[in-house]
């Protein structure tokens, strides 16, 4: 029963998280998609004008966002499946969040270097964040491997262009052109730097969420299992004292049998 009573406290506490991140993620999630696909655009757009934007590296660098503790279900290990099929069939630059991903890294035997970061599972630590960011903003294209939240049910493996890069612009066949005001340069800073860092924030927090409603789901089972196996035992334990029970009978009757042949 204290193993039941352990369980139900997780995922009390999951569920607390969860719940915490769950309406800011979702209220944000539509904003910041809509901010990405205006990314492409523009991105495009300043490009054509001969203009690059900051400057960059021109390579790419793959971000794994892991955990850093367990019993979060499997939503990491498909998360880190999809990234490793990325990583060995592109030439890029591998980054991983969280002490799990470092340990799937060496199970795996991937051999590729990487830069590793500590980060915390239940918030953005902004100290951690600014670190990170500062590597990533170097790189021409920065692509983020994480576990999105479609329901208590639902937790998939996603991967995003968080700078801007190969999105599927819905067009109408029209010439667009964009009037950059104050300049080009200004909006360049503005969406590589700021935007870039607020989309890859929303990464952060959908992982989050995805990672504790996982949770949530795969305590629930285990709590589930656990009273299923109390059962099993209850039933051993009663089958076990029937058995002793009839034992003791039975020697009981023996008992008596031999006295009254030795009475005769």
């Amino acid at each position: 029963m204290g193993l039941r009573s352990l369980v139900e406290v997780y995922e009390e506490v999951a569920a607390m998280r969860m719940q915490k991140v769950r309406g800011a993620v979702l209220a944000s999630r539509q904003f910041l998609d809509e901010m990405l696909e205006v990314f492409g655009r523009v991105r495009e757009a300043y490009k054509k004008k001969g203009f690059t934007g900051l400057t960059k590296n021109g390579r790419t660098a793959a971000v794994l966002l892991s955990a850093n503790s367990g019993l979060f279900g499997d939503i990491v290990d498909k998360t880190f499946e999809k990234f490793a099929g990325f990583i060995q069939a592109k030439e890029c630059d591998v980054v991983v969040v969280g002490k799990l991903g470092v340990r799937m890294m060496t199970d795996s035997k991937i051999s590729k270097l990487y830069n590793y970061y500590d980060f915390p599972d239940d918030n953005v630590d902004l100290e951690s964040f600014a670190l990170i960011m500062r590597y990533l903003l170097q790189f021409e294209k920065v692509v983020v491997f994480y576990g999105k939240f479609g329901s208590i049910l639902t937790q998939n493996p996603v991967m995003t262009a968080v700078s801007g890069e190969n999105l599927e612009v819905k067009t109408t066949g029209e010439k667009v052109e964009y009037i950059f005001e104050p300049s080009i340069d200004e909006i360049a800073k503005i969406f590589e730097g700021q935007i870039k860092s607020s989309l890859f924030e929303q990464t952060l927090h959908e992982s989050q969420l995805a990672k504790f409603a996982s949770r949530l789901l795969n305590l629930d089972k285990s709590w589930e299992n656990i009273g299923r196996r109390l059962e099993g035992v209850g039933r051993e334990e009663a089958r076990m004292r029937r058995k002793t029970r009839n034992g003791k009978q039975l020697a009981t009757f023996s008992g008596m049998s031999l006295w009254w042949r030795d009475r005769v």
